[in-house]
């Protein structure tokens, strides 16, 4: 994902953030994570019924919340920001490098021109 669609994706959690129908934001919030990559499900044991001889019986649960939706997408987020950087650092890392190599030559251009006088 690049950063402009990285800044779209956050735009775009912002204006739902701003809508007052809860089942239409929670809708386009689940929506978002998807495109996003981020989880829209949430897998946990619920304590159903605990025994006189302290037997526990469990039951799965995969209710997620608003915020935690939220919080996903803007992990996910921030996950894609940090890989963009990393690109960005390794193709400005390469450029640094050439420079180098240039800024050497011409040092030793200018030696040797010092030299031959």
């Amino acid at each position: 994902m690049t950063l402009e669609e990285i800044k779209k994706k956050r735009e775009e959690l912002a204006s739902i953030l701003k809508e007052e129908n809860e089942s239409n934001r929670l809708n386009k919030l689940q929506k978002l994570a998807k495109e996003a990559g981020a989880s829209v499900t949430r897998i946990e044991k619920v304590e159903t019924r605990r025994d006189s001889i302290g037997a526990i019986t469990y039951q799965t649960s995969n209710e997620i919340t608003e915020t935690e939706i939220v919080h996903n997408i803007q992990e996910s987020l921030q996950t894609e920001t940090m890989i963009e950087m990393c690109r960005i650092s390794t193709r400005n890392f390469w450029i640094a490098l050439v420079a180098t190599v240039i800024a050497l030559l011409a040092m030793f251009a200018a030696w040797v021109a010092a030299l031959a006088k």
